[in-house]
């Protein structure tokens, strides 16, 4: 396949869900629960989240939710912080975070630039600790667009962020693919007309992806294979 412009989803896709975001997700309730469990145990459920092994469940909304969506959800259950102080909160912890990439991310984009491929990140996450993430990850220098969901360009399954990445670098939505591992990512990807890659290191599996993908990869460690 030859396309000029990637635009990927970031969690679960450029780094693995569970290992990154299950231990955050339990510090975080286990702080704004104070000393109930009752709360905490009530995020959880409503989060789709499962306490016990510190893993999401498939179809939980943490998945491919929005921050907002986030903070809607445990507001009325957090025992110490709510409103203005809540979101501040919450936005310093995803500073914190240190997601676990997959495979070697400085390889895989230094391999799309010798193609000259623009590359772009469209994640449900706030665009500041989406930055800081592919800072820490090094490899913030090879995206030519970053999107999150307070970016003005809307969210997924909505189309904007991938409308914005092809509008900004003027590429037609032919050349383009997007690339990730919910179906909030694949069918933005085919309400935007772009083509729809599909990778298996999220929670979602192969069946829940495929009424919606054109293919279908381990990982995203196999998009240069694809390519050629």
């Amino acid at each position: 396949m030859r396309f000029k412009g990637l635009i990927f989803d970031k969690d679960g896709t450029l780094f693995h869900f569970q290992e990154s975001w299950g231990d955050w997700l339990d510090e975080v309730l286990e702080i704004l629960s104070g000393d109930s469990i009752e709360k905490k145990q009530k995020m959880a459920y409503l989060l789709g989240f499962n306490l016990s092994r510190k893993k999401f469940l498939k179809g939980s909304p943490f998945i491919a939710g929005t921050t907002k969506e986030f903070l809607y959800t445990i507001e009325p259950f957090s025992k110490k912080l709510k409103g203005e102080a809540l979101e501040k909160f919450i936005n310093s912890k995803l500073m914190t975070l240190t997601p676990k990439p997959v495979g070697d991310l400085r390889a895989l984009f230094y391999y799309l630039k010798s193609k000259e491929i623009f590359i772009g990140v469209a994640t449900n996450d706030n665009e500041t600790p989406c930055r800081s993430q592919l800072e820490d990850a090094k490899i913030i220098e090879f995206f030519d667009f970053i999107a999150g969901s307070d970016s003005g360009y809307g969210f997924k399954p909505e189309t904007g962020q991938l409308e914005a990445f092809c509008k900004s670098l003027k590429l037609n939505v032919r050349d383009v693919a997007m690339v990730g591992d919910s179906t909030h990512d694949l069918i933005a990807a085919k309400k935007a007309g772009v083509h729809a890659i599909g990778v298996l290191t999220g929670v979602a599996e192969k069946k829940e992806l495929d009424p919606y993908a054109d293919i279908i990869l381990a990982s995203i460690e196999d998009i240069p294979n694809y390519l050629n």
